[in-house]
């Protein structure tokens, strides 16, 4: 039997056990359709590694000479692959997590809908007229082994979002004790706000080592997509730990741990309606658009509705800096830079729907806005843990008045120099506490934010060099020499190419521009020198008719390294908390909501 109509069969078997799961809410159901999607993810991996270009997928992600890895990450390389992809995920996820009648039969709603979006608007087994001899083939960039296992560890975080939305509309309408359902969701969040983490950072990285363009985030939609509920879920780790303590924020902690899967709906019509300006988006399907658009404001609004019809909690005893205090400071400045990226990475869709118009939020909207969010984050994460005011306001001082030596008045230093305190009081408190358990979870956490902010304003702090040289020709950047020795050109792999060698501070650093046989467009390929303290990425774009004289651009980024450090620091303490047992704190907890009842 073909995999054209293999796959199909499979799906509409999901669709019947998703409907079964939906009426009955048997979980067993849910197993069934979940497995029936599997089977039909792998009918569609078989397809796309024997090379059957029956299906019009196959033939417009793969090729004959598409190595094997690739033609697998083809999966999830193409609106209908990864559609297929991010379904069987989420039907999987909730049949590992849920077993309770109302989660079960919420994700077996969800996964009909995604289904049913499959199969009648994005099917990857549509099956071609007159069969290919071969096919397009990923794009060139696209076969980079970030591409292996990017994707699916950002899925993984945003699909095990459906758990603590399933399991919040249980608590939300009386099916389960809510300390019950803070416990769960929460250790189910912090999977989710782990795996975005380093799913997140795996993308700028590839973004930055690979497109030649100095940076490694560019507030594209679907980077946002992952960002906002990341966003989302941070909130709500904040904010479950005062009604722990004070019974307080009882409806805000429900419409936070349902919010963030309500965003992942919204990024998923973002990145397949072809209604923004993404290098991500995978197509423009005016109809797949409007059912997820419908489908992202049905999902918010039964949230929203779910979380403001509960029992409202204990009321809010004014602020004050202690630690609820800050707890709930740290959410309200999250919430702010969520309604900042939603509304930024949503306007042009919502200009597209409404107004017929295609329309670009430029990243300046964001930096603007965020920017003052980030310095208040700096002060707060650190000003949480260890509140040593003086100390906090010396060392900020003392680093932007080195930093206006050394760079002179730079608009970052608004942002380096409190995030430069965060990180001296937190390593200090990290070095001369006996930190452990939770507290050192909490410690790392935001140490490494505190870091990653550090690195974000300085790396505003660079230069860089855009113009045309030939072979003898140097320049200067950032107190960096770079010299282009010779140009050559040559045939590689199924790709033709020129190649430039420079010499960087005596460094040989050789970047080229390749044309692939099957593709038109030619790809830069930068070449990048990482450094503790600045990183120096010399791109080549463009080769002029006399054969010696090429487009050049050199990027000196100071502290990009402690992104990824901070990042790590980030996933690192999320990985405690997922093993954590809680120790003496959660004890305490415990003990203080037993009084408190």
């Amino acid at each position: 039997m073909s995999a054209g109509l293999l796959g199909p069969i499979a799906l509409w078997v999901a669709v019947v056990f998703a409907v079964a799961a939906v009426a009955t809410s048997r979980r067993w159901a849910l197993i069934l359709s979940a497995t029936a999607s599997v089977a039909a993810l792998i009918v569609l991996a078989g397809a796309l590694l024997t090379g059957d270009f029956s299906l019009a997928y196959v033939v417009e992600t793969t090729s004959l000479s598409t190595p094997w890895p690739y033609r697998l990450a083809a999966l999830w390389g193409g609106m209908d692959g990864s559609m297929l992809f991010y379904t069987t995920m989420l039907l999987g996820v909730s049949v590992f997590a849920l077993r309770r009648p109302v989660p079960v039969r919420t994700a077996g709603t969800v996964g009909l809908g995604l289904l049913l979006i499959t199969l009648l608007f994005a099917n990857p087994f549509t099956v071609l007229d007159l069969p290919a001899v071969d096919g397009d083939g990923l794009l060139a960039i696209l076969q980079h082994p970030a591409m292996i296992y990017h994707p699916p560890i950002l899925y993984l975080g945003l699909t095990t979002l459906i758990v603590p939305f399933a399991l919040t509309v249980d608590v939300a309408i009386g099916g389960e004790r809510r300390e019950i359902w803070m416990r769960r969701a929460r250790r189910w969040l912090y999977l989710s706000w782990t795996l975005l983490t380093v799913g997140m950072a795996a993308g700028a990285n590839w973004a930055y080592v690979e497109l030649g363009w100095g940076g490694y985030w560019a507030w594209d939609p679907v980077e946002n997509t992952a960002l906002m509920p990341w966003i989302a879920t941070t909130a709500f780790l904040h904010t479950s730990r005062v009604e722990e303590t004070t019974g307080g924020l009882r409806r805000w902690n429900l419409a936070f741990a349902m919010i963030p899967f309500a965003l992942t709906v919204m990024g998923v019509y973002l990145t397949r309606s072809g209604v923004t300006g993404s290098i991500h988006s995978f197509a423009e399907d005016p109809a797949v658009g409007r059912v997820l658009l419908i489908s992202a404001a049905v999902v918010t609004i039964f949230a929203l509705t779910l979380a403001f019809r509960s029992p409202p909690g204990e009321p809010w005893t004014g602020l004050r800096l202690d630690r609820n205090g800050w707890l709930a400071l740290n959410a309200v400045l999250l919430t702010s830079g969520l309604v900042f990226v939603t509304a930024g990475s949503a306007y042009p869709a919502f200009a597209s729907v409404f107004g017929g118009e295609s329309v670009a939020v430029d990243t300046r909207f964001f930096v603007v806005t965020m920017l003052p969010i980030g310095v208040l984050v700096a002060v707060a994460v650190a000003l949480a843990i260890r509140e040593n005011v003086v100390a906090f306001l010396f060392v900020a001082t003392l680093s932007a008045a080195i930093v206006f030596v050394v760079v002179g008045a730079r608009v970052g230093v608004v942002l380096f120099a409190p995030a430069v305190a965060a990180v001296s009081l937190l390593a200090a408190g990290l070095v001369t506490s006996r930190v452990r358990g939770r507290r050192l979870t909490i410690f790392l956490a935001h140490l490494g934010m505190a870091l990653f902010l550090v690195a974000v304003a300085g790396s505003s702090f660079g230069d860089q060099f855009s113009g045309s040289m030939m072979p003898g020709d140097t320049v200067t950047v950032s107190g960096h020499e770079v010299s282009l020795r010779a140009v050559s050109t040559g045939e590689g792999d199924r790709f033709v190419y020129v190649r430039g060698d420079f010499d960087v501070d005596g460094v040989r650093m050789s970047p080229e521009i390749r044309a692939y046989e099957d593709q038109g467009v030619p790809v830069s390929e930068p070449v990048l020198r990482p450094g503790l303290t600045d990183d120096v990425m010399v791109a080549i774009s463009l080769l002029f008719p006399d054969a010696e004289t090429v487009e050049v651009s050199v990027f000196v980024r100071p502290l990009v390294s402690w992104v990824w450090l901070g990042v790590a620091l980030m996933g690192l303490a999320g990985l405690f908390a997922l093993v954590s047992r809680g120790g003496a704190a959660a004890r305490q907890r415990r003990s203080a909501i037993a009084v408190r009842r």
